[in-house]
């Protein structure tokens, strides 16, 4: 029954959005920005469900669950418990209107259709293509996270319906659905999904909170039940957010990573951006500013009361990994009524497929415009255009394909550290660039010796090598690549000669832009 209801909802909601952005797609550009014409609703919701996925449902759970290492609540729990909403909160309430107030009317000044294009318009093409290679190749670390939260949802269904898949099969089968999700009808099939999904999401995933609580939980005394477990076993400063605030690893561990790589990398990635490529003017993409916030907050929330409540009750803890990926599916499983599962997994799919949907699209769209058509087909007429987005659609999808089968087990949140963590140079010469000054000798510094810097301390004992103390932030990547792509990026403007500032040295283009 569960896989039923969510066969018969994503098959008709896949086919009727096919069948309607068919009708509207007439070339390439349609195909992968909507013709640059779509309005703020569409614009808001399709912005608001691109990082939606994995980082905000399944990594969640993990970390209010536990994910790195437990056994059950009252033994080794390393999980954060309601700290985790501080990851929504940071994301929702301060880069959503960073982006949608600042980076994507800054974008549709600029004029170019994609994000490595807007580094083309500034530093010239090598940096275009240098950022288009190296942004698929990151992106597709997240896409592939994305794909194994795809396919826990299909794991789950499966399983409750009687039929037995392994976390690998499912993922095959989540391979398929996310190519279905965008193959058809590009950007605006996927704006008008999200639209739909993220109503639903919504609805089903609070739904099976309640129902969890009223069903499942009711033997421990419901959710009060489930604060008395915690406040028992030691770890009542873990539900409430003001309790989570005085405690440096949430801070240092998750919100300032959150605000700031979700502001820097997202800015300059064409998955977080994508939806600001098609709207269809500057109001377009800020007028949905305060639903935006509210909405990817109250999105996020239920996926961590769930994490919290699958620890309190040692029939679930017991049996659960230790990166805490089985912790949702497992409460869903035993505490939910099969049709309500099928909701829980629609809402999760919502999500998941809105973030690995857009990541395939905005991968096919630089392997497709910015690479291939760029490099090596400059005069190719509109149909082979259109054919080489297409085909690039299954490209990008299969990439993420090996790598989501290896990390089917693994805790995702080091993945999202370090693959962030190569936009921050990126984002900070691209801002001196626009507002200050264009020097392409100290953007290529910047970057690639904070590239070089992301990978020594993401993949070495940095914490060993400098005698640092165990836990210490300066033993994360992130620290490090943050300050050096501040302090090299404006140290390095200050030194070498260059132009000046993109905004001024094209006023007239920006004018014109804006005119459009």
């Amino acid at each position: 029954m569960a896989l039923i209801i969510a066969i018969l909802y994503f098959a008709v909601l896949i086919i009727v959005a096919s069948i309607y952005s068919k009708k509207k797609i007439k070339s390439a550009e349609d195909f992968s920005n909507a013709g640059g014409g779509l309005g703020w609703v569409m614009v808001t919701f399709s912005f608001v469900l691109a990082p939606l996925g994995s980082g905000h449902t399944m990594s969640l759970w993990q970390k209010a669950a536990g994910g790195g290492g437990y056994t059950e609540l009252a033994g080794n729990f390393t999980g954060i418990g309601a700290g985790a909403m501080w990851w929504a909160i940071g994301a929702g309430a301060i880069f959503l209107p960073i982006a949608m107030l600042w980076m994507g009317p800054m974008y549709k000044r600029i004029g170019a259709p994609t994000a490595p294009g807007a580094l083309t318009k500034i530093f010239g093409k090598e940096m275009g293509w240098f950022h288009a290679g190296f942004q698929t190749m990151t992106w597709t670390g997240i896409g592939c996270s994305e794909l194994v939260a795809t396919g826990t949802a299909i794991y789950t269904l499966c399983n409750a319906s009687g039929i037995s898949l392994n976390i690998y099969q499912s993922i095959i089968l989540g391979f398929l659905l996310i190519v279905c999700y965008v193959f058809f009808g590009g950007m605006l099939q996927m704006a008008w999904l999200n639209c739909i999904n993220a109503v639903v999401m919504i609805v089903a995933s609070y739904a099976a909170v309640a129902i969890i609580a009223v069903n499942y939980l009711a033997d421990i005394g419901g959710w009060s039940g489930v604060m008395k477990l915690y406040e028992a076993a030691g770890y009542s400063s873990l539900l409430t957010q003001t309790g989570t605030l005085g405690l440096p690893p949430v801070w240092l561990g998750v919100i300032i990573p959150v605000i700031v790589l979700h502001t820097t990398a997202g800015a300059v990635s064409q998955t977080m951006m994508q939806p600001f490529f098609a709207a269809k003017d500057e109001s377009a993409c800020r007028k949905g500013v305060f639903l935006g916030c509210s909405f990817n907050i109250m999105s996020s929330l239920p996926w961590i009361f769930l994490g919290i409540a699958a620890m309190a009750i040692p029939a679930i803890s017991s049996v659960v990994g230790a990166n805490g990926l089985e912790a949702v599916p497992t409460i869903a499983q035993r505490g939910l009524p099969v049709p309500a599962i099928g909701l829980l997994m629609v809402a999760l799919l919502s999500a998941t497929l809105s973030t690995g949907g857009g990541v395939v699209l905005a991968n096919s769209n630089v392997i497709a415009n910015d690479i291939l058509i760029e490099c090596c087909m400059p005069k190719a007429d509109p149909k082979t255009r259109m054919r080489t987005n297409r085909v690039c659609i299954i490209i990008a999808a299969l990439l993420l394909l090996p790598g989501a089968l290896i990390m089917a087990h693994e805790f995702v949140f080091n993945l999202f550290l370090w693959v962030f963590s190569f936009g921050m140079p990126v984002f900070v010469v691209f801002i001196l660039g626009y507002n200050y000054k264009v020097s392409k000798t100290a953007a290529w510094a910047t970057i690639i010796l904070c590239y070089i810097i992301n990978c020594i301390w993401t993949f070495l004992p940095m914490e060993r090598i400098l005698h640092l103390a165990p836990g210490s932030i300066w033993g994360m990547n992130l620290y490090a690549v943050m300050v050096s792509s501040v302090v090299l990026g404006i140290l390095f403007h200050l030194i070498f000669p260059g132009e000046d500032a993109w905004k001024k040295s094209h006023c007239s283009e920006i004018r014109a832009n804006i005119a459009k």
